[in-house]
């Protein structure tokens, strides 16, 4: 159902799809220790 924009668009490839993840990966993982900071600033026990 979704519509391809531009006649240029191209799907990603395995390696770049496993890049980004990577990166959302580390990205959560700075968050959660960011949270973590916070709430123990807090005084939450997390």
């Amino acid at each position: 159902m979704s519509r391809q924009i531009g006649d240029g668009f191209q799907s990603p490839t395995l390696s770049e799809l496993e890049a980004r993840l990577r990166g959302l990966e580390t990205q959560v993982a700075h968050l959660t220790e960011m949270v973590k900071a916070l709430s123990a600033q807090n005084g939450d026990p997390r």
